[in-house]
């Protein structure tokens, strides 16, 4: 029998399971559809009410505003803590498209920041070196689930006169020196997409704030600019959270405390295997961090080894996956912004070696066993 056959024969080991996911959650989901359906009240409502307050109880910050994806959070949120087109945020390269995109979206500009090369984070000293004369708003990335630096950053936006505005996307119940996302920003943004550590079944995303002021214009924003009906004080959109994914949400936020927890489990029998090995560095989780373990990434350097030791996973059905192959200034729309090739050499060394193993709440010690020893083996070869 070939290594091909051999690998054909086993079940593929993927990212996320959400089959697994929601046969633990049981009726708990199914009963919350009908309670929705039943309602006749589909679009914002009660549901969405109760679970901004519970989801803000969780992140220990004050207000919640539920909106219709993790995108729309990012752009509602910039627009609500006021900033302007022409003006500067600074943030990272090493992140999903979207946290730069909505900048200039809202018709700001991105004033991008190299990261620490060990956690991929933005790092503190080089962000405040970005800022300048038309900065508005510091943006950190809290990347794959750890905390960026946010009492740094809070310091260095207090000291210039900045909003703090958290991505939070990947970081649902992480902490970082005794403080969860969203409780020293002005605002955070989350996404609740399906694969996130607490994931709706399709678009959903919510800003935090301790702002009740905030929170009023994120109201206005995400329902037309309206705050009466037929009523519009400013041009907004539609992005209101729905209702069945606020009640799909809030039957599966008891267990997330818990699912955190056994992704942190996995992360440390990664550790374990990891420890030592050559060619193979898992990204440092710093001190006083509690990772929320969205993604476990490790670096693989040398030319195109990454990208080898990736095909050979998925060809024994271990499906790894690269978070991001291209930092965010190399991106074709980002063109405009006037960055080059060798601007931001951590974020460009990432997105060259970064390769991300599966990591789930339902993943076993037999599966982690799998995992490591073809990617020892692979990197090696």
């Amino acid at each position: 029998m070939t290594r091909a056959d051999t690998a054909a024969s086993v079940a593929p080991i993927a990212p996320v399971d959400l089959s697994a996911e929601r046969a633990e959650v049981g009726t708990a989901v199914d009963e919350a559809v009908r309670r929705v359906l039943a309602s006749g009240q589909y679009v914002l409502g009660p549901e969405v009410e109760g679970f901004e307050r519970d989801f803000a109880r969780f992140q220990r910050a004050p207000i919640g505003v539920g909106v219709g994806s993790g995108t729309d959070a990012l752009a509602l949120g910039l627009r609500a803590l006021g900033v302007a087109p022409g003006q500067r945020v600074v943030t990272s390269p090493f992140s999903f498209f979207a946290s730069a995109a909505m900048i200039a979206w809202t018709g700001a500009r991105p004033a991008l920041a190299d990261v620490d090369p060990e956690t991929g984070l933005l790092d503190p000293e080089r962000a405040a070196a970005a800022v300048d004369g038309r900065t508005a708003c510091l943006l950190p990335v809290h990347l794959y689930g750890q905390l960026a630096d946010v009492r740094a950053f809070r310091a260095l936006a207090d000291a210039k006169g900045l909003a703090l505005f958290e991505d939070a996307a990947q970081a649902h119940g992480a902490e970082r020196d005794g403080a969860r996302a969203g409780q020293l920003g002005d605002a955070a943004a989350f996404s609740f997409y399906p694969t996130k550590n607490l994931g709706s079944a399709g678009e959903g995303g919510m800003v935090l704030t301790r702002s009740e002021e905030v929170a009023r214009k994120l109201r206005r924003l995400r329902d037309h600019g309206s705050s009466a009906k037929y009523e519009h004080a400013e041009l907004g959109t539609n992005s209101r959270l729905h209702a069945l994914q606020a009640a799909i949400l809030a039957a599966k936020l008891p267990y997330l405390e818990n699912w955190n927890e056994r992704r942190r489990g996995v992360a440390g029998r990664y550790d374990a295997a990891l420890a030592g090995a050559s060619g193979v560095r898992p990204l440092r989780v710093d001190p006083g961090s509690t990772h929320a373990r969205h993604q476990y990434a490790v670096c693989i350097a040398g030319e195109g080894r990454r990208d080898r030791v990736l095909a050979g996973l998925r060809a024994r059905r271990i499906l790894a996956a690269v978070h991001y192959p291209r930092p965010v200034h190399l991106q074709e729309a980002a063109r405009s912004w006037g960055y080059a090739p060798g601007d931001f050499p951590a974020a460009e060394r990432l997105a060259r070696e970064v390769l991300c193993l599966p990591i789930h709440p339902f993943l076993g010690p037999d599966q982690v066993e799998r995992v490591v020893a073809s990617l020892l083996e692979l990197s090696e070869e």
